[in-house]
């Protein structure tokens, strides 16, 4: 977050913005991206001259905790419906894989949030509303407007208010080029007593100052919603916050494990610089160098020499010409260290000691399934923490689109029906086997079709049986 933003917030709005945690968030995303230059750069001295600087070998495992992490809490099979059958065929179509959600590939970006949010500890969707219409700055029905949601990260998430379920208030900052302008873009959602309101801002850099600036395309410069329902929804990861547990933001998942991201590094680069040095070295007498007349250097090598004949009493058992070395890669030793490293690095991080494991290709003994389940406890368990504000930063933006479907666009749905969000929980099981054995019992009567629906479709029992044609008398 730039200081620039944080001061003009704090004179324009009185928004006390928690500057010194942005700090830890660039120290994050330094570890994401792979490189954080007082760590991984160094002085090596060199034979006759000055040192040089040079970079450490590195895995960037930061970034590859927070890939497994998403993929592990959100995959491709999973689902939102409604308790309305008019809300879930709006939000999810009627596979649960179209609609709202289908079109504007939601779960597929939110997976990409979630990694980041992983990494920055904080991330935030939010619905925009485009085409809409506004009478005095009040929100009217426009049923030809469109809806869409955008993303940011922690370095553009503001906190106005946080409240016990996170942050209720919030300033979304955003940089614009515009025709090489450079702009800042800030909407602010602030509830007043008669729902959310939406200031639009827009800001122009000029001699290192942030000055308002006329607005770009045309948003209104307020938006009363006329809603209790936020219009955007905050996912941080279920890691509590250390640094400052009251200001709404959260922190990453490596944020206790930096020294175990230097471990994995420090074992790496010691396994590289040894298999670099490692190639054999060949010393010869002086005696069997030749040169040209240019004084170009020649060894017996170059020129394919064969014979070679002593002069004087030397004895080669005593006085060798041809000395190799052959330096140890010491490959087992650093192979077990990058090994150790990487076991407490996703301890640390709540994927459990055995995530990466990569001992079996020594030969040595692999783990039984009983043993690699009994490893996999601590990552099951933090799922399920994840996975509940996940839920909760599902059915928020989740929410936030069915008023904007019924208030806005004019569509006939109940936004206040109860939402349900079911997660592909294939990582941990055969999902597919499951499936296809609940398929069997349906065929075989032992499993009501609408029940395979409310497990394999997260639908309600009602949903589950309109869908299917069914009435109650049936159950």
């Amino acid at each position: 977050m730039d200081n620039a933003v944080i001061e003009y917030l704090a004179a324009a709005h009185g928004i006390k913005a928690p500057g010194g945690f942005y700090d830890r968030i660039a120290l994050w995303d330094a570890w994401r991206r792979g490189f954080y230059k007082p760590f991984h750069t160094f002085l090596e001295g060199r034979a006759g001259g000055l040192p040089i600087s040079r970079e450490l070998y590195r895995l960037n495992m930061a970034q590859k905790i927070c890939e497994d992490w998403a993929s592990v809490l959100l995959g491709e099979k999973t689902y939102i419906h409604s308790s309305d059958e008019a809300a879930s065929s709006w939000l999810s179509g009627k596979d649960g894989e179209h609609g709202f959600i289908g079109e504007s590939a939601l779960i597929r970006r939110c997976c990409s949030l979630v990694e980041k949010a992983f990494a920055l500890g904080t991330g935030a969707a939010i619905l925009r509303l485009d085409g809409v219409t506004c009478d005095g700055g009040r929100l009217v029905r426009s049923p030809g407007a469109r809806l869409r949601v955008d993303f940011v990260d922690a370095f553009h998430i503001v906190p106005i208010s946080v409240g016990t379920d996170g942050i209720t208030e919030a300033a979304f900052v955003s940089e614009v080029n515009e025709r090489g302008r450079e702009l800042v873009y800030i909407e602010l959602h602030r509830l007043e007593h008669d729902g959310y309101v939406i200031t639009n801002e827009w800001l122009e850099r000029r001699s290192g100052e942030l000055v308002p600036t006329e607005r770009v395309g045309n948003i209104p410069p307020e938006i009363r919603t006329g809603s209790r329902v936020p219009l955007f929804s905050v996912f941080c990861p279920a890691v509590t916050n250390y640094i400052d547990d009251k200001c709404g933001l959260g922190v990453s998942v490596y944020a206790q494990a930096i020294d175990c991201l230097k471990g994995v590094d420090l074992a790496f680069n010691n396994f590289c610089r040894d298999l670099k040095l490692g190639g054999k070295k060949v010393f010869i007498n002086r005696s069997l160098v030749v040169r040209d007349e240019a004084g170009n250097v020649f060894t017996p090598d170059d020129v394919a020499q064969q014979l070679f004949v002593t002069v004087g009493d030397s004895d080669l058992a005593e006085d060798t010409m041809i000395t190799e070395h052959n330096p140890s890669l010491r490959t087992e030793e650093n192979s077990d260290a990058v090994q150790h490293q990487l076991d407490y690095l996703s301890f640390r991080c709540g994927l459990g000691t055995r995530h990466y494991l990569f001992s079996g290709v020594q030969g040595k003994a692999q783990l039984t399934a009983t043993q690699y389940t009994g490893e996999r406890q601590d990552l099951i368990q933090n799922t399920q923490r994840h996975r509940q504000a996940l839920r909760r930063f599902l059915l928020g933006i989740s929410r936030a689109a069915l008023w904007a479907a019924a208030e806005i666009l004019g569509v006939r749905l109940d936004a206040s029906a109860q939402l349900s969000v079911s997660f592909d929980d294939s990582y941990f099981i055969d999902s597919e086997s499951e499936r296809e054995r609940d398929r069997a019992e349906v065929a075989a009567g032992l499993m009501l079709p609408y029940e395979y629906r409310m497990k394999w479709r997260g639908e309600s029992e009602a949903v589950a049986k309109a869908k299917l044609g069914l009435s109650e008398a049936l159950s």
